[in-house]
């Protein structure tokens, strides 16, 4: 079984919020907890995370392993635990297919 994962996102950012909401609405299994980078309670739930641009990139941390991801590195980590979209992680065996999915504003990926 899957650890939870901390996604890290930036709350006033309207992509970040869409995304978030996304995933929120596929975790039915609650494997995927979201949680603003503004939020000053961030440094006591994961150190791991202090001193990273955060402002930058939406940032994963799975809570058993303690292993952080960021951008589009975190996609794989978002899909295996949503259900029914483990299917997608053989697209991040296409070489660029991440960066490319990064760099389409208009595409969500959940």
């Amino acid at each position: 079984m899957q650890a939870p994962l901390l996604v890290v996102y930036d709350a006033e950012n309207p992509r970040c919020r869409r995304c978030i909401d996304a995933i929120r609405k596929r975790d039915s299994e609650g494997l995927i907890v979201s949680f603003p980078f503004q939020n000053p309670e961030l440094v006591k739930i994961a150190p791991e995370l202090a001193g990273r641009p955060l402002h930058l990139e939406i940032h994963g941390l799975d809570t058993r392993t303690r292993q952080v991801w960021a951008g589009r590195r975190l996609l794989p980590q978002i899909w295996r635990r949503l259900p029914n979209w483990n299917w997608v992680i053989f697209l991040t065996w296409i070489p660029g297919i991440t960066r490319l999915i990064s760099v389409l504003p208009a595409w969500q990926p959940f």
